[in-house]
């Protein structure tokens, strides 16, 4: 699925930004993290380990929390968008 997919969700685009930041952090041995995101949801999910109840959205959930606890992601921080 391509960000620029029309089914591509909201949701889905930024958990896979998520992804691709760890994947990055990950490759170049980045420990520990603390990530700042401007999707409130996600934030809220991954800090409070809640997955998400989407099939499609739990998957990338479960990617970016083995990658989250593998980088020592220390803190979990929401940005407003309105700062981006």
């Amino acid at each position: 699925m391509a960000y620029g997919d029309i089914r591509t969700t909201n949701n889905t685009a930024e958990y896979r930004g998520l992804l691709h930041g760890l994947k990055y952090a990950n490759k170049c041995g980045l420990k520990p993290l603390h990530v700042v995101g401007d999707s409130m949801m996600i934030i809220k999910q991954l800090d409070g380990r809640r997955p998400p109840l989407a099939a499609h959205l739990a998957r990338l959930y479960w990617h970016c929390r083995v990658l989250a606890d593998y980088c020592r992601v220390e803190t979990w921080t929401h940005h407003y968008r309105t700062y981006n």
